[in-house]
Formats: structure tokens, C-alpha cells, sequence
């Protein structure tokens, strides 16, 4: 028998969560609604998450620190300007540990002709599948390397500040590492926001969701200590996690998004600006 989401929410911890939390994913909560953040993909059939199809699923859990992944990408000489993109000089999102891609391929669906997405993908098997889909599909403004972000990021937003500029990153549900030794496997590190701060274009931002709460205070501090002049938190009290999505991705989400919207589960967001240079930050930490 399959269980209930109640049931699952008396086994998990995960789904014990306060119900008076003001980023209770419910339809008609400001933060997550029908038409900002719960909406289904518009690849229907596409497998999505860690799936490779036919009920075969990657693991889930992978130690970026582990030696295989810290090996430097192999670029192409002429990427991004050959093989990526029909039209490379198109601004660009950059979608941190995309899975299977499902969210990159709608993003990309949405800003067909204005923005290009890349998905970047530590598992190698999936970002090889997202980027087969991509080309099956026709959808021809996304794209898809399988690399460490936090080993990888600086040379390849190097080689793609030849065409467009960096408009935006998104962070989104990432492995949480909940134990305190596995801390510094979690995505978001200090050389990571920093590489991520460099290359924005002012007025870009970074965008980061989590439905686990240690998860995003941590990534939070992260961000703010790292590009404290750089970066805008949207929210200057640090306990406020209910900053809109940015509006390039009000109708698109990515598949724990719309579980977590199903399930009346909490989502934590936070919003960073990228800033003019010599503009203050103007958020303290309250």
C-alpha cells in the first residue's frame, strides 16, 4: 500500500515542520503559489530528478571532496562560442547541481531568444542525460556540463564571459550534509560566492531555496560574509525567508519545489544583488 503524505510526515523528520511557518508551501501562500514556483513542467513525460529512465536512479548522495570530482573540466577550445548555444551572446543563468535538468530545460523554454541556461551537474550520468534531452527536445538555449561547481565554476564563467554576461545563478535544494564533519561538502562555500560575486553583471543575482532550515541559515552566513559589498541580501533581517523568486522564475520550479508545495512543507528563500561597484551593501545581520 502506498503511503499518505501524512503518514510520510509521522516517519520524517523532515516533514515535521511548524505549520504557522510564513513559508508554508501551500497554494495560497505569497511565497509559493500556482503560478510562482508550483507550476508542472511543460516536458510532461521527461523523467526529471535523478532519474535515467526505466527505474534506474543515480545515488543521491555524492562527496564532492572525494578525488574523481575534484579533477578540473576539459573544456572544448571553442566553448561556449561552438557546440553550447545557437546564440551564444545571449545572457546567462547558471543552475548549480541541475539533476536531470528538468528545471534548466523549462527555464531555458521560457526565456527562449533573451537567455541562455547552463546546468551544472557533479554526477556525470545525469548532466550526459540532460543535455541528450536538451537536444531532443530542440530546446536550443540550454546547456549542460557535468563538473564540481566549487572545483569548476571560475574557468567556466571565464570562458563564458567571451559571449554574454553572467545574469544570473540559482541554488536550489541542494544536499544538505546534515552532519557537522560533512559541512564543508555542502555546496555553498566561501570561494564559491565569491567566484559567483565576481563574475554577476550588476543587477544580477543569486538565488538560493532549500526546504531545510540549518541548510539556509548556514548558506545565508555564507553569502554574506563572503560578498559583505558585493552582493544585496533582498531581505535585511536574516530571519525573513520569504524574498519573491526573481521573475524569470515565477513559472518555473524544479521537481522538490512542487513536492514541497503538495506536501505543505516550508521553503526557504533568499535573493542576492549583485551591486554597482562602490554601492554599499546595507544589510546587518539583526
Amino acid at each position: 500500500m502506498r503511503a499518505s503524505a501524512r503518514s510520510l510526515a509521522l516517519l520524517c523528520p523532515l516533514f515535521c515542520r511548524p505549520r504557522g511557518c510564513p513559508l508554508l508551501c501551500a497554494p495560497d501562500s505569497p511565497s509559493i503559489s500556482p503560478t510562482a514556483g508550483a507550476t508542472r513542467s511543460r516536458f510532461g513525460q521527461h523523467q526529471g530528478g535523478r532519474s535515467l529512465g526505466k527505474k534506474k536512479k543515480i545515488r543521491h548522495h555524492v562527496n564532492p571532496l572525494k578525488d574523481v570530482h575534484m579533477q578540473p573540466l576539459d573544456l572544448p577550445e571553442r566553448w561556449p562560442e561552438e557546440g553550447a548555444f545557437t546564440q551564444p551572446d545571449l545572457p546567462l543563468h547558471v543552475d548549480i547541481g541541475c539533476a536531470r535538468g528538468l528545471f534548466c530545460l523549462d527555464l531555458a523554454a521560457e526565456s527562449s531568444g533573451s537567455a541562455n541556461v547552463l546546468g551544472l551537474e557533479i554526477r556525470s550520468a545525469l548532466a550526459e542525460a540532460a543535455a541528450e534531452d536538451a537536444r531532443r527536445l530542440g530546446v536550443a538555449n540550454a546547456a549542460f556540463l557535468p563538473c564540481n561547481a566549487n572545483v569548476n565554476l571560475e574557468a567556466v564563467l571565464l570562458r563564458a564571459s567571451r559571449c554574454g554576461p553572467l545574469q544570473s545563478v540559482s541554488i536550489q535544494f541542494p544536499d544538505p550534509w546534515f552532519k557537522a564533519r560533512h559541512k564543508k561538502r555542502r555546496v555553498v562555500q566561501p570561494e564559491l560566492v565569491e567566484t559567483i560575486a565576481r563574475h554577476l553583471e550588476p543587477g544580477g543575482w543569486l538565488f538560493f531555496q532549500t526546504d531545510v532550515l540549518d541548510l539556509a541559515q548556514d548558506a545565508r552566513d555564507t553569502i554574506r560574509q563572503a560578498a559583505a559589498g558585493t552582493l544585496r541580501d533582498a531581505r535585511e533581517d536574516a530571519g525573513d525567508w520569504a524574498a519573491p523568486k526573481p521573475k524569470p522564475l515565477a513559472c518555473v520550479s524544479t521537481e522538490r519545489e512542487r513536492s514541497c508545495a503538495e506536501l505543505q512543507r516550508p521553503v526557504y528563500r533568499a535573493v542576492f544583488e549583485k551591486l554597482p561597484a562602490g554601492m554599499p551593501a546595507g544589510h546587518e545581520r539583526r
